[in-house]
């Protein structure tokens, strides 16, 4: 069995009650995610939805009824990720990732979300996150969330991205997923810094994007990995 760096983490362990999936199914049937109980971090409704076989949508913008195919600035070495598509993931924490990114703030971001097949099987989802500020000052990637928003969209006309070998990994596979159709959403989930359970690095923009170009499997490209 792999040994995966200690880089990629997972998602914390969570068991929802009968009642609290119970308040996620009235939510999804009345398009209505702010009747959800106050106390319940917002990842896990839209796990839950991801589970449900929705795909999901990460903005800073809360005003989307129609999503455009688009080209994404994209350092990783495949070309699923290069094609004019609109981008959705069935994973909420990834989705997340590009909601409460500020934007103002941010220069560049650096995420991941994978499974590994080993033993047979699919591996938990693993995630990585890094920002690099526009501020040098910035200590803490934690700082640079913001309120954003996760868009529910129905799976319909998407193709999921092929499993892929990742030299030192084996065969891994993204929850990521494009349509080269435009797509509306079904509903909206406003989400916080506070509803994220990961830690958030920090990263130079520059020295990234020359080490991505000399290796692009070397993500993340860490100085101590």
């Amino acid at each position: 069995m792999t040994t995966l760096p200690t880089w990629m983490l997972e998602q914390p362990a969570a068991d929802l009650s009968l009642q609290t999936e119970d308040a996620f199914r009235s939510a999804l049937a009345a398009r209505s995610p702010e009747a959800l109980p106050r106390a319940v971090p917002r990842w896990l409704f839209l796990d839950w939805l991801s589970r449900q076989g929705w795909l999901l949508h990460g903005s800073d913008r809360g005003d989307v009824t129609l999503f455009e195919p688009r080209v994404a600035h994209d350092l990783s070495p495949d070309e699923f990720s290069k094609r004019a598509s609109v981008f959705a993931a069935s994973d909420g924490l990834w989705a997340m990732m590009y909601a409460l990114r500020d934007r103002r703030a941010v220069t560049r971001m650096l995420n991941m979300a994978v499974q590994v097949h080993e033993g047979g099987r699919w591996s938990a989802t693993r995630y990585f996150l890094s920002f690099a500020p526009r501020d040098a000052q910035v200590a803490s990637g934690g700082s640079l969330l913001t309120n954003g928003f996760v868009y529910v969209l129905p799976r319909g006309g998407f193709e999921q991205m092929p499993p892929y070998t990742w030299p030192g990994l084996g065969e891994v596979r993204e929850p990521h997923w494009s349509s080269p159709q435009a797509v509306r959403p079904i509903l909206r989930v406003a989400v916080s810094p506070d509803d994220f359970p990961l830690p958030v690095r920090l990263h130079h923009a520059a020295r990234i994007d020359s080490l991505a170009q000399a290796d692009p499997w070397g993500f993340p490209w860490l100085e101590n990995q």
